[in-house]
């Protein structure tokens, strides 16, 4: 069945970011002690994420003070999210070309992103991609792998009729998959098996569904 929702990744696959205002961030609040969150913060998501739902402030909170030692308030987190909202990042090759495209094709695009959603509404807006977005779907809800996160944002659609694409092979690719959705992998440096169905630009899509 031809794809009708093109469900996206944001961070890595649409825009990327070098977190300069994350870091800035920490070190105004922590100043020497920053070491103790900055190298950290990937690893911590990535934690969080397997062990909680959704993104929640709170949550976030006490998990981030728990692991750091640190005093990461409520207060700390909002702003974290509000600072990272004015960061839109570099376009991935390839992104308006492949939007321009679904959407002369009448297709429905989602973007379907782990962060929260106050945080990614500003970057999409900045960056010129909000106008071509039909919805967007956020770790506020849900998170990816969960099933719920990919079922949820299918609407009206059959799973048959939804593609999910983005450069996590975890949260990206197999996740999808377990619900029965296709998925493709964005992987642009190239790096995973060639069984796997992926593309090196986002553009590569045009020909591939």
């Amino acid at each position: 069945m031809e794809k009708e929702r093109f469900i996206f990744d944001l961070d890595g696959t649409l825009l990327t970011s070098d977190y300069h205002l994350e870091r800035d961030l920490f070190y105004h609040h922590f100043g020497n002690k920053a070491y103790l969150i900055i190298p950290k913060v990937g690893e911590l998501l990535d934690e969080y994420e397997r062990n909680f739902p959704f993104y929640d402030v709170d949550l976030l909170s006490k998990f981030f003070s728990h692991k750091t030692g640190l005093s990461v308030t409520p207060n700390i987190i909002r702003e974290w999210i509000w600072i990272t909202g004015k960061d839109p990042g570099v376009l991935e090759d390839g992104v308006f070309e492949t939007f321009d495209y679904l959407k002369s094709r009448d297709k429905s695009i989602i973007v379907l992103t782990n962060w929260f959603f106050a945080s990614q509404e500003p970057r999409l807006r900045e960056s010129g991609l909000l106008e071509y977005i039909d919805e967007i779907y956020a770790g506020d809800c849900f998170l990816k792998p969960r099933k719920e996160a990919y079922l949820g944002c299918r609407d009206q659609y059959d799973t048959s009729e939804c593609v999910v694409i983005g450069d996590n092979l975890d949260k990206d690719y197999i996740g999808p998959r377990a619900c029965e959705m296709d998925s493709v992998l964005y992987d642009k440096n190239d790096q995973y098996h060639k069984s796997i169905v992926k593309v090196k630009r986002l553009n590569e899509l045009i020909d591939k569904l």
